[in-house]
């Protein structure tokens, strides 16, 4: 183990890692559960199952993410009491709500915020809905496409499982963007590189067309151009 000073947690983290907690239980893992039973559905909230986005077919991955969240639970509750490792879910959780200075101050705190934090974003991305997931490039592995929450700062792939940082797998599909054409309005090119994390107006776009800085192919459809997406992008930098 660790010494304690190696795992002393900053003010700001022992908040961070205390809302995790606090989501783990209270939020996830029935949202979670209910995923798993099919008695909701991820997307906008409501009273009816007829409402709101169809969920994906993620029962089995729903099962394995609350396995590994209620581990975590059971270990860090069986740190404040050894009997409390045999509780169920919920209970342990309680029982670590109810001694915040003791799991703050264990000496695996940094350790058990970190495992924390790499569960809740599994949690996190399971339970955002596939219109707020954003494209951030793909797999280097394997070259499955990669889409993660706007918020996210690593990726795991669901295929051959490689994890990496969102930013280093973002900088390399940017650097591949000169390669890539998009046939359309400004509006629709606009919407598309929003799915990947790229934001800019149709206005903007509108802009550049007109003042000729933007060298994009006209289509005989009216309003239609073929865009290079990396020259879009590079304008926005120019701008930004």
């Amino acid at each position: 183990m660790k010494p304690v000073a190696a795992n002393l947690l900053c003010a700001s983290c022992r908040e961070n890692y205390w809302q995790l907690i606090r989501q783990l239980g209270h939020v996830q893992l029935p949202a979670l559960r209910s995923i798993m039973l099919r008695q909701a559905r991820i997307g906008t909230p409501a009273h009816t199952p007829s409402r709101g986005n169809a969920p994906i077919p993620i029962d089995t991955h729903a099962q394995d993410l609350i396995a590994d969240s209620e581990a975590w639970l059971a270990e860090q509750a069986g740190k404040i009491r050894a009997a409390y490792a045999g509780y169920d879910w919920r209970k342990a959780w309680f029982a670590i709500i109810s001694n915040r200075r003791t799991i703050l101050d264990m000496s695996t705190a940094a350790d058990d915020y970190a495992a924390l934090e790499h569960i809740s974003r599994r949690n996190e991305t399971a339970l955002t809905p596939e219109e707020a997931m954003v494209i951030i490039g793909t797999c280097p592995q394997c070259g499955h496409q990669a889409t993660s929450t706007p918020q996210a700062d690593e990726w795991t792939c669901p295929h051959c499982k490689w994890q990496g940082g969102v930013q280093a797998i973002k900088a390399t599909r940017d650097n591949k963007l000169w390669q890539l054409e998009y046939t359309g309005k400004p509006v629709e090119v606009a919407r598309y590189l929003s799915k990947m994390d790229i934001h800019c107006t149709s206005d903007q776009i509108r802009q550049w067309l007109t003042r000729g800085k933007l060298h994009a192919t006209p289509t005989k459809h009216k309003g239609e151009y073929v865009f290079n997406l990396g020259e879009i992008t590079a304008m926005l930098d120019c701008h930004n």
